[in-house]
């Protein structure tokens, strides 16, 4: 899972000598906010479309000056790519070689199959949310109670929710009646916050929880 194994080449590069307007047009024709600005193979800075915007002439050379240049290189883990992408909320993230030369980008359409297809969304299976104090967590016990059940654990998603410093974990497992996983959840004293069971609700709840990661993204 490195940023090599997500690089699209596909999308073009702007030049220093690029017009606004040249600009706005192929981030308009790929469907993006942000593109690189690359002049003999080395990776310049990210442009992006707030920043065109509010440039008076659209006939205007692009302002290579004093742009910001967030890069990975084509080792980075997809742990970092996401990081940066949502950090710094781009739809583009440049992929360099160690010594700046440009090798290509990871655009965010490309990370949102990649998140899909680690989530395990188009699997059929059902989903429970547990709640439990990070210092009780423990993946082993939860995969023990799962397979005591005759069931696997597809994925697993953990996330600190600050109000209440408590641990949400969400499990996708490999049955779609999860009944009997439930009630050994809550015999081991578990919070169970919310399950999704019926075919078609755990894909559309792994849907929408990628379209709201999205529409963060692009705030």
């Amino acid at each position: 899972m490195l940023a090599k194994d997500f690089i699209t080449k596909d999308i073009p590069v702007l030049k220093s000598f690029d017009t606004v307007e040249y600009a706005l047009s192929l981030m308009d024709d790929f469907k993006l906010r942000h593109l690189p600005v690359v002049d003999d193979g080395v990776f310049i800075g990210l442009l992006s479309e707030r920043e065109l915007m509010s440039v008076p002439s659209s006939d205007s050379k692009i302002n290579t000056q004093a742009l910001f240049s967030p890069s990975i290189t084509e080792l980075s883990h997809l742990h970092e790519v996401l990081a940066f992408m949502a950090r710094y909320q781009l739809t583009l993230l440049p992929v360099v070689t160690v010594d700046g030369q440009y090798y290509g980008a990871i655009i965010l359409e490309k990370m949102m199959e990649v998140l899909a297809d680690l989530s395990n969304a188009e699997a059929e299976g059902s989903v429970i949310v547990l709640e439990v104090s990070p210092q009780d967590y423990s993946l082993t016990d939860i995969a023990r109670i799962v397979e005591s059940n005759n069931a696997h654990i597809l994925n697993v998603f953990s996330y600190l929710d600050k109000d209440t410093d408590k641990l949400q974990i969400t499990l996708k497992i490999d049955i779609e009646d999860a009944s009997p996983v439930i009630r050994s959840f809550e015999r081991f004293n578990y919070s169970v916050l919310f399950h999704f069971m019926n075919k078609g609700v755990v894909d559309e709840l792994l849907q929408q929880r990628m379209t709201e990661l999205l529409h963060y993204m692009n705030m």
